[in-house]
C-alpha cells in the first residue's frame, strides 16, 4: 500500500491519540502507623519509593545517614536505593505511608530528583487537603477489594504522583518528569476543551484561546507532543467519536453526522473514508476489528 492510500490510524496518528504516558505509577502498599511509645524500625534499603506523610505528632528517622525530623503536615519522598530508619521517641505519632513502584519509557531515570539533590530536600511541608483526602480514598479501596477496586487505586495513585510532582520545587525535580507533567497537563487540557467542543466547528483561534495560549504555541504543542496540527487533531477525535458511535450505538450515519456538527452527511462521509479508509454506511456491518 503507498503511503497516498494509508489511513490514518495505518501511520499511527490515531494511536497517538491514546498513547500511554511514559511514567505510570503502580500501587503497592498503604498503611496507616501509630506509636504511642520509643520504637525503632531497623536499618532497611528501599527497592521502590514510599511516601510518608505526617498526621500528629513528630516523625523521625534517619535517611541515608542523615537525621530528619518531621512535624504534622511533613511529606517525606523515600527513593528506590535510599536507606532508611524510623526512630520514634515521642508521646505520639501518626502517620500515612504510601508505596508505589513507576514504570517509565525506556532511558528515563527511576528518580525524580535531580542527581546531586541532598537528602534534606526530600522533604517539605505539604498541603494537607492536596494528598490526605487522597490517602484516604486509596485506603478505603483496599477495604472494599471487589473487582474494580485496583483500577480505582491506580487511578488515585496517578492522581497522588501528580500531585507530588507538583509539590516538589522545581530546582530539585528532574528534567524528564517536570517536562513529562508539563506534556501531560497541556494534552489533558487540550483533550478536556476538544471533547467539549465536538459537536460544533471549532476553529484554531477559538481553541488556543480558550487554552490561553497563541496560535502559534498551540500550533507547536500540538506537533511536538501530539506529532499533528491541532485542526488535525480535533478531526481526528472527532472521527474517533464517530467511529464509537456508528459501533457502539443504533444511530444512523446521518445522526451521528448531525451530532458531531457536519455541515451535511456528505461532508461527514468524506472525512471519515479519509480518516479509516471505508465509508461510515460499511461499519454497522463491519465484523473486522477496528485499527483503532
Amino acid at each position: 500500500m503507498s503511503p497516498k492510500n494509508r489511513t490514518a490510524s495505518e501511520t499511527g496518528t490515531i494511536r497517538n491519540l491514546t498513547r500511554p504516558s511514559v511514567v505510570r505509577p503502580v500501587f503497592e502498599r498503604t498503611e496507616i502507623t501509630e506509636w504511642k511509645g520509643p520504637c525503632v524500625i531497623p536499618r532497611h534499603q528501599h527497592v521502590n519509593y514510599e511516601v510518608i506523610f505526617v498526621d500528629r505528632g513528630l516523625y523521625g528517622c534517619r535517611h541515608n545517614g542523615v537525621d530528619l525530623t518531621l512535624g504534622k503536615n511533613g511529606l517525606l519522598i523515600v527513593k528506590p536505593g535510599d536507606w532508611h530508619t524510623d526512630i520514634f521517641n515521642g508521646k505520639y505519632l501518626r502517620y500515612f505511608g504510601l508505596g508505589f513502584s513507576l514504570n517509565t519509557a525506556p532511558g528515563m531515570p527511576t528518580s525524580i530528583f535531580r542527581d546531586g539533590t541532598s537528602v534534606d530536600r526530600q522533604h517539605f511541608i505539604a498541603r494537607r487537603a492536596d494528598f490526605l483526602p487522597l490517602i484516604e480514598q486509596i485506603r478505603q479501596e483496599s477495604r472494599i477489594g471487589d473487582f474494580v477496586s485496583a483500577h480505582i487505586q491506580d487511578a488515585l495513585v496517578l492522581e497522588f504522583f501528580y500531585r507530588m510532582i507538583r509539590a516538589i520545587p522545581r530546582d530539585i525535580l528532574a528534567d524528564c518528569y517536570a517536562a513529562t507533567s508539563h506534556e501531560a497537563s497541556f494534552s489533558a487540557s487540550l483533550f478536556s476543551v476538544i471533547n467539549e467542543q465536538l459537536t460544533r466547528k471549532l476553529n484554531v483561534g477559538e481553541l488556543a484561546a480558550t487554552l490561553g495560549v497563541s496560535e502559534s504555541s498551540l500550533a507547536h504543542k500540538c506537533r511536538k507532543i501530539l506529532h499533528c496540527s491541532p485542526a488535525r487533531l480535533f478531526q481526528l477525535v472527532k472521527m474517533k467519536r464517530a467511529m464509537q458511535m456508528l459501533k457502539s450505538t443504533d444511530m444512523l450515519v446521518k445522526e451521528v453526522s448531525d451530532y458531531l456538527g457536519f455541515e451535511n452527511q456528505f461532508h461527514f462521509s468524506r472525512a471519515f473514508k479519509k480518516t479509516f479508509g471505508k465509508a461510515p454506511s460499511s461499519i454497522k456491518n463491519d465484523t473486522v476489528p477496528s485499527p483503532i
